[in-house]
């Protein structure tokens, strides 16, 4: 039976898809379709058996690393636990925890929310803002569960911590280190892959023991990117276009024929400021951002010593 003995336990909203993605084209490291199994976190999972899970991995040669990147294995204590069951079943395994700035990730984690509602519904209206995710009093007020959570992300349970256990990284770390050793465990930041994924990446191959990967794998755009952005960004194309349809009436016929610099000019001039961004998250307001920049920053000193990284930036509070 073959089992992963490296996991990518997050943090979801820290580039874990580039990552995982950039290892796969790795000729000594096997990760499986879908990159997410979670099934050391979800009940109904675990339920089924492990060789239910370890199927999954049946395709991995002898020799290879064998990985998985499920990000809701850090997300304690919405799903508390993951831990002691990999204790059980790979008790060797080594695993990767790529941190973002809390705030931000959190922040990240609430749009991705929105984007899988969206795709998993086909209705392009928000529903929630962040705050209503977030704070009890605008949580017990809030749209309904069916309105803000697609129905694939039946798992999550709607509740204020939803979009912020993610961020607790001290409670995350702890839980791990109540079940394995310290040198398990590789810590590396989000925005230093962002920065320079080659090094990140370089790392991460020595930590598994690995050969580097082949510079041709970046060709591929795998580092990390905004794919959130584009989403919302088509959507507003999509219904910037339709309105401007509706109010030019057999003109839109013609838009082909129109030099770029008139049609910008008409599009401007026909639609209001902002049209076609009513599917976009509205921004997180000033005072939460603040409120969690309270909860979480606080964290940092003793998160500095458990990873040995350098998270002055957070501090500051740049976020990213």
């Amino acid at each position: 039976m073959t089992l992963p003995d490296f996991f990518i336990i997050g943090a979801a909203k820290a580039g874990t898809t580039s990552i995982f993605a950039l290892l796969e084209q790795h000729p000594d490291v096997f990760m499986p379709t879908p990159k997410e199994p979670e099934f050391f976190a979800r009940d109904d999972l675990y339920s089924a058996g492990i060789e239910t899970y370890s199927a999954l991995f049946s395709g991995a040669r002898p020799g290879q690393r064998v990985g998985e990147a499920s990000t809701l294995y850090s997300h304690a204590p919405l799903f508390p636990d993951t831990a002691a069951r990999i204790a059980r079943h790979a008790p060797g395994a080594q695993f990767i925890y790529v941190l973002r700035e809390p705030v931000a990730r959190a922040y990240s984690f609430y749009v991705q929310l929105v984007k899988n509602y969206q795709n998993g519904t086909r209705d392009y209206a928000v529903h929630r803002r962040f705050e209503d995710f977030i704070l009890p009093e605008r949580h017990a007020l809030a749209a309904p569960r069916e309105k803000a959570l697609a129905p694939f992300n039946a798992h999550f349970p709607d509740t204020p911590e939803l979009c912020l256990a993610g961020s607790d990284y001290l409670l995350q770390i702890e839980t791990y280190l109540a079940q394995f050793p310290r040198d398990r465990f590789l810590f590396l930041t989000f925005e230093a892959f962002r920065d320079d994924p080659r090094a990140t990446l370089r790392r991460i191959t020595g930590f598994l023991g690995l050969d580097p990967l082949p510079e041709a794998a970046f060709g591929g755009g795998a580092a990390a990117r905004n794919v959130s952005s584009a989403h919302f960004d088509a959507l507003g194309a999509a219904a910037g276009a339709q309105r401007l349809r509706g109010r030019v009436g057999p003109l839109w016929a013609l838009r082909r024929l129109l030099p770029d610099p008139l049609r910008a000019a008409l599009r401007q001039r026909v639609l209001p400021a902002g049209a076609g961004r009513a599917h976009e998250p509205p921004p997180m307001e000033p005072a939460t951002r603040q409120m969690l920049a309270e909860r979480f920053h606080p964290q940092i000193p003793r998160l500095e010593d458990l990873t040995g990284l350098s998270l002055a930036s957070w501090q500051a509070g740049r976020l990213c």
